[in-house]
């Protein structure tokens, strides 16, 4: 009797553990690298933010190295064909594009971000439904260092995830965006359905941009999330890490043919 009350109780306690662990989210702060003084702003809020760097822009390196220097996460915002034939940037991956190319002007891109451990897409509604110029992309990640891939979701349609975990790629995907509205209310309504997802699954994921509207809203929330029960982590944290054994082992991608090829 006494063994079957102190298991019972035992049960009781891990189970009140288990409910008491915080829900978890991740915040990504995309489009950094045009603005020093927004990219500043973003780097400086509390809690453990993850920053989505814009490649080949005047303040990318700058902004990097300051979310790094304050032990915050850097990912590369890597810009990619959009439906709609909006401009890219500098940096940008289209459809067309051999492989030697694709793998060259993602090197450029990664050399320009320091300290990059994940990468994101910028708009690329059109360049994720394709599932060759996808496939190139995990594979050149998984050379360049393992980084993990975070879709976007700027299309329903993409299948870059499906080809990151055929990869073995660590993966995720945007659950929620923060500021297709950028006033300050919309912003903390998303925000409490980021909030709702991470409470109802355990983790979720979101994105959000630098406008001031948001980094306001963020300045005043985030302090706010351990008293709802929410832990603020890195992107990296909340990764799939489901490895497929039976996809490639070795570097596949003409990545270091690149790298040896590129300007300096």
């Amino acid at each position: 009797m006494f063994v079957r009350s102190l298991t019972l109780l035992c049960c009781l306690l891990l189970n009140a553990v288990a409910i008491a662990e915080p829900a978890r989210i991740a915040i990504i702060i995309d489009d950094l690298g045009n603005s020093l003084e927004l990219g500043q702003q973003a780097v400086e809020l509390p809690g453990r933010l993850t920053y989505s760097i814009l490649p080949q822009l005047p303040y990318s390196a700058d902004i990097a190295l300051r979310a790094h220097g304050q032990g915050k996460e850097v990912m590369l915002h890597l810009p990619m064909q959009a439906g709609d034939g909006r401009a890219l940037g500098p940096g940008g991956l289209y459809q067309t594009m051999s492989r030697e190319d694709f793998t060259r002007e993602l090197q450029a891109n990664l050399e320009t971000v320091p300290h990059v451990v994940g990468v994101n897409n910028h708009m690329g509604s059109l360049l994720t439904q394709h599932i060759e110029p996808m496939r190139w992309l995990m594979q050149d990640l998984r050379c360049v260092g393992n980084l993990y891939f975070v879709d976007s979701r700027t299309d329903v349609r993409t299948v870059a995830r499906e080809l990151a975990r055929e990869s073995g790629l660590a993966n995720a995907q945007r659950d929620v965006f923060l500021d297709n509205d950028p006033e300050p209310d919309a912003v903390r309504a998303q925000l409490r359905r980021l909030i709702d997802k991470a409470k109802r699954r355990g983790s979720a994921i979101a994105i959000g941009h630098p406008y001031p509207q948001t980094l306001a809203v963020l300045a005043e929330q985030l302090p706010r999330l351990a008293e709802q029960g929410i832990e603020l982590v890195p992107v990296s944290d909340l990764v799939e890490q489901r490895r497929n054994t039976q996809s490639w082992h070795a570097c596949s991608s003409p990545l270091q043919t690149a790298a040896k090829n590129s300007k300096p």
